[in-house]
């Protein structure tokens, strides 16, 4: 399916190390637009609970989207950081990561900044 493709080519660019956006469209009749205008302005200038209510309003109108298309950049490490990194690990400073990466682009990034080795044993927790 169309969805596996696109699954497959994501998991080849994050493996890559690449960031990758995905772009998807649904078109709105007027009256489906101003009744989610309503909700969504209403989300917006929300006192209490301003942030949940922005997400329920995002997930009410994200939904039964067409795919239309995927792109994916290099996101390079700032100058400095490998090398910061590698000293503190010869510190035998410990180190954890907590990423909101998909795990392939997290360790092309923990390779790259020398946080992790071929010869190290590494523990995953995916939730």
């Amino acid at each position: 399916s169309q969805g596996d493709v696109l699954a497959g080519q994501l998991g080849v660019y994050a493996t890559e190390g690449l960031r990758t956006l995905v772009l998807a469209q649904r078109e709105l009749s007027e009256e489906e637009w101003a009744a989610w205008n309503t909700v969504h302005h209403a989300a917006s200038t929300a006192i209490d609970d301003r942030e949940g209510a922005l997400e329920r309003a995002a997930e009410e109108v994200e939904k039964d989207m067409v795919v239309v298309g995927a792109t994916a950049i290099e996101d390079k490490l700032q100058a400095g950081v490998p090398d910061a990194i590698a000293t503190l690990a010869q510190a035998e400073i410990k180190i954890w990561v907590l990423t909101g990466d998909k795990q392939e682009t997290a360790e092309n990034i923990g390779f790259a900044c020398r946080l992790l080795t071929d010869d190290m044993q590494i523990n995953y927790v995916n939730g």
